[in-house]
């Protein structure tokens, strides 16, 4: 139950702490006055997203703080419990809106997240807002407003999750079979490049190798004679280089004996002697290995050529480029024989998930047939309660159409929510054929049974607040009267708000609220006054008549306050 609400600093709103109590907690008060601002603040508790214009003017920050009492709700204090927060019999949640800094979010003291708040604000709130009838408008909705009715929301969940797997696992077969079919068509290529790579029979490094052997091809009879010319100086000559070094290493050696001081020159000498014959010995070998023969440098240009034409064919800037493509094809006709596996493998797997999804699909179905059987006799049971006494509804279960985002399987199409859509119709009129509510339903009469199935849906969920913001929008006379005992009968297991206009409705309510904003010190400022009983008598007669409240609207404000309270009893 939400004991008090304190609001500072939101719209025109300055400083407001409003006590609740339980039962049927009824807020009236001109339009503009601030009801809305209340019910912002509370959506804020819930999560809600944050309006530029929602911090009152020239102040930087905005706080709402909401009291709940749990004690009489072991359900909540056990699902707090849960998510980490202990509690007792109290909870207060906190958020600060500031123009400069991010949101702050408090439980009972400790910081929170934004994810947290909302999370328990919902368990402990509802709010029902003056367009949230139009959610009936919306065929999409329809479904979702059974399966809460019929306790099916896990088992959906439990079916959306083999949906979600099973299409996975449908869209990975699809990749595979494509990928396979691509791959045959490219069979034919493929064997070709791969004939072609192979009987080229390319080296990594080849290229390089030929540039070298090129050169010395081109360079052959220079070669020959730089190689020649330095042999025969440095040994086959007469007077060469060794024959001199050689003469010296006598005279050197000689010396050493007169004067044994320069005996290490001989060493220099004799080292210098091996190196140079040592040279000689590799430029005659090297003689022998240069090759002048014309046809190996035609071949040399014509491998040059047959491996400029496969790099400009297959794109590639070196050899190694080619021979990695090679090994991808390679791969991928491999890849192609594997896929047969692959997708048998997916396909017996595929086979084996269906049942599981069909299985679990009968028993949503199953339990969605019974529901909508159950809603149509609760909900025409509270449309008689709500001056619709000889309306029929009808939930109407279609099939899902084939679409791209549905399964079929074994002749069922299935989308994301089942293998069914559903529809609410609605004849207000006897003899008048059922007609999608949609369409047909007047704003009152879509308020009266959003009200019906607001009053199904809590039923079992208890000591809750609900907030219903204006749910006489398109109503009034004893249309009212009817939506006001509804409400009133709803707050006896429920703490209910309720912003109204109509007098019928606001004269059932257990503790009346009145809204109000006035001038002070130029600025503009709401209040809230909780009224006793002579002061609902007055706002109902205001509500009735307006600014001029004569003895006849006062006999019959009274008059409406009298008959709802003995409707009470």
């Amino acid at each position: 139950m939400l004991v008090e609400l304190h609001i500072e600093n939101l719209a025109i709103i300055d400083q407001l702490r409003v006590e609740f109590n339980e039962g049927l907690n009824v807020l009236t008060g001109e339009t503009g006055a601030g009801k809305s601002i209340i019910l912002n603040a509370l959506n804020l508790i819930l999560g809600d997203r944050i309006k530029d214009d929602i911090i009152r003017s020239h102040e930087d920050e905005g706080v709402v703080e909401a009291l709940f009492d749990i004690s009489a709700n072991p359900r909540n204090r056990q699902w707090l419990g849960e998510k980490g927060i202990e509690v007792e019999d109290t909870i207060v949640i906190k958020r600060v809106i500031s123009r400069k800094d991010k949101t702050k979010i408090y439980i009972n003291g400790n910081l929170a997240t934004l994810q947290m708040a909302s999370l328990i604000g919902e368990e402990l709130l509802n709010i029902y807002g003056q367009h949230q009838h139009q959610v009936l408008r919306k065929v999409e909705n329809h479904l979702d407003i059974l399966d809460e009715f019929g306790a099916l929301l896990p088992l959906k969940a439990e079916f959306q999750e083999t949906y979600k797997q099973h299409k996975g696992l449908a869209r990975r077969l699809q990749e595979l079979k494509d990928e396979k079919e691509r791959g045959e068509r490219e069979g034919d290529l493929w064997a070709f490049q791969l004939k072609e790579i192979e009987a080229a029979a390319l080296v990594p490094g080849e290229e390089e190798e030929l540039k070298q052997e090129r050169h010395l091809l081109k360079n052959a009879q220079r070669l020959l004679q730089l190689a020649g010319s330095s042999e025969r100086l440095l040994y086959s000559e007469g007077d060469s280089i060794v024959e001199k070094l050689g003469k010296a290493e006598r005279d050197i050696e000689a010396l050493a004996e007169l004067d044994p001081t320069v005996s290490s020159l001989k060493e220099a000498v004799s080292s210098a002697l091996l190196q140079v014959e040592e040279a000689a010995s590799q430029l005659k070998g090297y003689l022998t290995k240069v090759d002048v023969d014309p046809n190996r440098q035609e071949e040399i240009e014509l491998r040059f050529d047959e491996l400029q034409r496969l790099k400009m064919k297959y794109k590639a800037a070196t050899i190694e480029e080619i021979i990695t493509y090679r090994e991808k094809i390679e791969q991928g006709v491999q890849g192609t024989a594997d896929l047969e596996a692959k997708i048998a493998q997916l396909e017996k797997r595929k086979k084996e998930e269906e049942g599981e999804v069909l299985e679990v699909t009968k028993r949503l179905s199953q339990g969605r047939s019974e529901a909508a059987q159950r809603l149509k006799g609760e909900i025409e049971a509270e449309l008689a309660t709500l001056a619709m006494e000889r309306t029929t509804f009808e939930v109407q279960i279609r099939e899902v159409a084939p679409s791209a985002d549905a399964l079929e399987i074994e002749g069922t199409v299935l989308g994301p929510k089942g293998a069914e859509e559903v529809e609410f119709l609605i004849s207000p009129n006897v003899g008048e054929e059922p007609r999608p509510l949609s369409k047909i339903a007047s704003g009152g009469e879509l308020s009266r049974i959003m009200l019906a199935v607001k009053k199904i849906l809590t039923k079992g969920s208890e000591d809750q607040t609900l907030v219903f913001d204006e749910v006489d929008a398109g109503i009034g006379g004893q249309t009212a009267e009817v939506v006001g005992f509804k409400l009133r009968d709803l707050a006896r297991y429920n703490q209910i708000l309720c912003v109204t206009h109509l007098p019928q409705i606001a004269a059932f309510g257990q503790t009346h609220y009145h809204v109000s904003k006035q001038e002070a010190q130029g600025r503009t400022m709401t209040s809230v006054k909780r009224l006793d009983d002579d002061m609902v008598v007055d706002e109902i007669a205001r509500m009735l008549g307006g600014k001029r409240i004569t003895t006849t609207t006062l006999s019959h404000a009274q008059e409406m306050v009298q008959k709802a309270r003995m409707e009470k009893q």
